[in-house]
């Protein structure tokens, strides 16, 4: 009977040690992660042949290294003959400046030779008029005599004649004053070949910029043909190789940042409240190394785990994604590496969030 008894007793001993051990809070989880980065992806802008690669997986490269040359004779040729553009374009309005200047300096002349011209006949119009109007009193007065018997028919047909002369002459140089003044209009008309010329000259200059616009992209185009480096890292992955035919976007090779690494693992929802930025967190290496990493992502979107839990509730598992930044100055980390992420019991602990 005391035999029965002691068994029951152990066997109630063994039933609360692992009720125990099956209901105690864990002392720590472990997540499973990756060690991942972005990786930048260097790619030609323009479409032509790889003439050149210099670099291969592994390599070390520096922001702004030549990486590979694409065969630039294309760009080469859109250059010289752009540049040519801008050369005749150069010569063209250097030949429209010298006609407006020749066109500006005759049209100049040819006004103020017709206005002189203008101002001398109106000058000898007003003497003329002057004369008229003496000859006109003469010619009155000498009627007036006649007239009476005092004066003879000679000295009155002298005077007769004489405002008649006077009269025609006044009357031609009315004639001049209005040729004169036609020229002035004339030579002024040519002002307007000077705008219709000053107009074609910001015509040519304006095509001149277009010219100088295409060669510059050409220029600029041609220096697409130098693919290099947008940042320091390592060449993870050569994707093309001499001689094929690329085109714009299409992969060269991928960079990887070796300073820029961290560790990537799913967290279950159960846990992820009590995650915050700049948590510290203890990462394992598969080497059993230990370093420290910190937070600094924290998924906001949840996501379903590859599990389902067995309780009653028959719910999916949600996980958040976390990542921790990890001192990788030994250059220990490597992408695709597998970390384990420790949660200690404090940090699970309800109470560690009241604390």
């Amino acid at each position: 009977m005391k035999r029965k008894t002691y068994v029951f007793i152990a066997l109630a001993v063994v039933a609360v040690v692992l009720i125990y051990i099956y209901t105690r809070p864990p002392r720590e989880i472990t997540l499973t992660g990756i060690v991942t980065s972005d990786q930048v992806i260097v790619s030609p802008e323009i479409q032509g042949r790889l003439q050149r690669l210099f670099v291969k997986e592994g390599d070390s490269v520096t922001n702004d290294q030549l990486l590979a040359v694409i065969q630039p004779q294309e760009m080469k040729a859109d250059v010289a003959f752009y540049a040519s553009g801008v050369e005749q374009s150069s010569a063209q309005i250097a030949q429209a400046q010298a006609d407006l200047e020749y066109q500006e300096a005759q049209t100049s002349n040819q006004i103020r030779q017709a206005e002189a011209t203008l101002a001398s006949t109106e000058a000898q119009r007003t003497q003329a008029k002057a004369d008229l109007e003496n000859a006109t009193l003469t010619y009155q007065r000498e009627k007036d005599l006649f007239e009476r018997g005092v004066e003879s028919q000679q000295a009155y047909d002298q005077a007769r004649t004489s405002n008649d002369s006077a009269r025609a002459h006044v009357d031609s140089l009315d004639k001049q004053v209005l040729a004169a003044q036609a020229a002035v209009a004339l030579a002024k008309s040519n002002e307007a070949q000077v705008t219709a010329r000053k107009a074609a000259l910001e015509a040519m200059i304006h095509q001149k910029g277009a010219a100088s616009a295409q060669a510059e992209k050409a220029s600029v185009r041609l220096e697409y043909t130098q693919v290099r480096a947008p940042a320091d890292g390592i060449v993870d992955t050569r994707a093309a190789l001499q001689g094929e035919v690329l085109n714009p976007g299409q992969a060269i090779v991928t960079l990887i940042n070796q300073d820029n690494l961290w560790v990537r693992a799913d967290v279950e929802e159960t846990y992820i409240d009590r995650i915050h930025l700049g948590d510290k967190l203890r990462v394992k290496l598969p080497s059993g190394a230990e370093r420290e990493g910190t937070v600094f992502y924290r998924g906001v979107d949840a996501d379903y785990a590859t599990q389902r839990d067995v309780s009653r509730s028959k719910r999916d598992i949600k996980t958040f994604e976390i990542r921790l930044r990890c001192d990788n100055r030994d250059r220990s980390l490597a992408v695709g590496m597998t970390a384990y992420v420790k949660l200690s019991r404090a940090k699970l602990s309800p109470d560690y969030v009241r604390r």
